[in-house]
């Protein structure tokens, strides 16, 4: 779930602020709780970094194997990732992750000492989710936007090539910057 640095930081304020007014819970320093809260997407997205980094280590052993069976990269780096992301017991559905990052923050705030809990978990993980969900659907809409902008070329760019990853990131940066986001 790798979700540009100002859009975690909104979905980090919108929790510990709409939490709080609600009466949901009552961090002694919301600003450090805000930071805690930060960490646990770091830690998400630092798994999922390494998720990444082991499949394309595994590639780079059995490259041979690959060109021997006629395998695409991509179709092996996709197959590889998903048995290693169910070792790790990362998931890799977009929402399925949210859902794992939304038990982590919601197992944050039950075992912080300086947080005081007015409400049943399920309840808390409940408000989380929601607030999640509008900013996986947000970051699903720009990068269908900047899927559909690539789309539009005159002239087709194979997705996984280098030059669509660079097109990719430039167009996305170009949308962040126009929704605020960068």
């Amino acid at each position: 779930m790798k979700l540009p640095e100002k859009l975690v930081d909104r979905m980090v304020n919108r929790i510990v602020d709409e939490l709080t007014r609600e009466e949901i819970i009552e961090p002694e320093d919301a600003e450090d709780f805000k930071r805690k809260v930060k960490g646990v997407f770091k830690k998400a997205e630092e798994e999922e970094r390494e998720l990444d980094e082991r499949a394309k280590e595994i590639l780079k052993e059995k490259l041979n194997l690959l060109e021997e069976t006629n395998l695409d990269y991509r179709s092996a780096f996709k197959a590889v990732k998903a048995r290693l992301a169910e070792e790790m017991n990362i998931n890799i559905n977009r929402r399925e992750r949210m859902n794992q990052v939304a038990n982590m923050i919601k197992n944050l705030i039950m075992e912080d000492e300086t947080v005081e809990i007015y409400e049943d978990p399920p309840l808390i993980r409940r408000r989380i989710i929601a607030i999640l969900r509008e900013a996986v659907r947000e970051e699903e809409d720009i990068d269908r936007e900047v899927r559909d902008r690539i789309k539009s070329y005159s002239r087709n760019i194979l997705e996984g090539t280098q030059e669509w990853n660079l097109l990719y990131r430039k167009i996305y940066e170009d949308v962040l910057k126009r929704r605020g986001l960068y």
